[in-house]
Parts: C-alpha cells; structure tokens; sequence
C-alpha cells in the first residue's frame, strides 16, 4: 500500500517509520520548512535505534506531492495550519476523491505565550473531521490515531508491557472495506483497531477525548502523559 502523509510531525513521523517497517511505501511532507524533514528523520531514527536501512525506504515531496502519492493519506496537521493546508491542497487541484483520508488531529489551539489548549468554541461548533469532509466531500474519510499521546504511538514502546492500547476510528462513509483497510492499518501500525462507526458526525467525540486526557492527567497522573485510554469487554 502507498501512504502520503501530509505533515510528518508527531503523529505523522512514528505511524510512517511503523509501516515502512512491514513494508508499506511511505511518502513524507512538511508544510513548514521542508528542507529539514529529512534531518527530522534521521534524528529520530538515532533516537529510536532505527538502522539506515529503514531510513532509506521513505520518500519525501510536498504536501501536494504526498496526496497525490498516497492510496491513503494521512492528515496530520499542526491545527493552526490546518486552513491553509486545506487551501493549498485546493488549489493545486487535489480532490482526494475516492481516497482513505484518515484525520489525526486534535483542536489544540495555541495562546500569545505558546501555550496550548483546546479550541472549546471551534468543537462546539464542528469537529476537525468534518471540516475537512466538507472541503473534500468525495474523500473517504475517518477519525483516528488522535485519543493516544504521540510519545506512545510507537508499538515497540508497549513491546514489554504485555498490554497493546486501543486505537478507537469513526468514518468510511458506509463503506465497508475501507473500515477492513483501516483496520489492517492500525493492526499493521502495531494497536488494537476499535470501530466506532461510519457517522463522522460523531466524531467530535473522539477529539472531547483529549479533554478528559488532559484532565486526567492534570489530576491524577502528576503530569505525566504516559497515559492512555482501554477498552476492556467483560468474558464471563
């Protein structure tokens, strides 16, 4: 299968490195300076013990380039760039028409201070997910990858545990073989895939989720965000 992602920040940066490993082709992009992305990613491979053989399979191109590229595409945007990014990818013609497009994003808006917060008046209005539907309405589209810390979106990390965390996804537009398609990709990424269902009108719940986290943690975890949400059915 062949990835675009579209900004390989946080999120976008560890689900490529996991699926390059089994195989997948993996096109990377930055909206901001793009001429750093590939020292990004040697750095973070020496971080992570990731030999040079695994840094060579990525291919690297402009956020046009990487939409174009993928059969999926990942929508990974810093929020505050998400308007343009959306605009941009308009005007250079792409529709993502009949696409997967998997939104990873979560309202965190930034202050004069650079501190970050959830947008509360952007979600009661809409979700990340529905905006971009409406800027590509013929985009199969889904929420997912957003519920979990990006410092644990690494499977390896959870190698010793014994415990694999849940990645809950909403969307597909009724289309059950794009549900099958993304189920593999979370599988392949390393997590245990949770359907929530086709109506991404829900999917603003997904993002409320980082609020509870936030909150917990604050709370109950001293700060730490080595934390995230379980699903666990009861087996009598």
């Amino acid at each position: 299968m062949k990835v675009g992602i579209v900004n390989a920040g946080n999120i976008g940066l560890r689900l490529a490195f996991s699926w390059v490993r089994v195989g997948y082709e993996v096109m990377l992009s930055k909206d901001t300076h793009p001429e750093r992305l590939r020292e990004r990613v040697q750095e973070f491979a020496l971080e992570n013990g990731i030999g040079e053989e695994v840094v060579a399979r990525f291919k690297y191109g402009s956020i046009t380039d990487a939409a174009k590229f993928g059969d999926l595409v990942i929508l990974s945007a810093y929020f505050p760039r998400l308007p343009y990014i959306l605009k941009e990818l308009q005007h250079d013609g792409i529709t993502l028409a009949d696409k997967i497009v998997i939104d990873t994003m979560n309202p965190l808006n930034v202050d004069a201070d650079f501190n970050h917060y959830h947008d509360l008046e952007y979600m009661d209005r809409t979700s990340i997910a529905e905006e971009i539907q409406r800027a590509f309405p013929k985009a199969v589209l889904f929420k997912a990858f957003n519920s979990i810390p990006a410092t644990l979106l690494d499977a390896q990390k959870w190698a010793s545990s014994g415990r694999v965390p849940p990645i809950f996804f909403i969307g597909g537009n009724g289309i059950a073989s794009s549900v099958g398609t993304v189920r593999k990709l979370i599988e392949d990424a390393g997590f245990r895939p949770r359907f929530a269902g086709y109506d991404l009108n829900h999917s603003g719940l997904l993002e409320r989720l980082g609020i509870l986290l936030h909150l917990l943690v604050e709370n109950e975890y001293r700060g730490s965000f080595n934390v995230v949400f379980d699903v666990v059915e009861w087996e009598a």
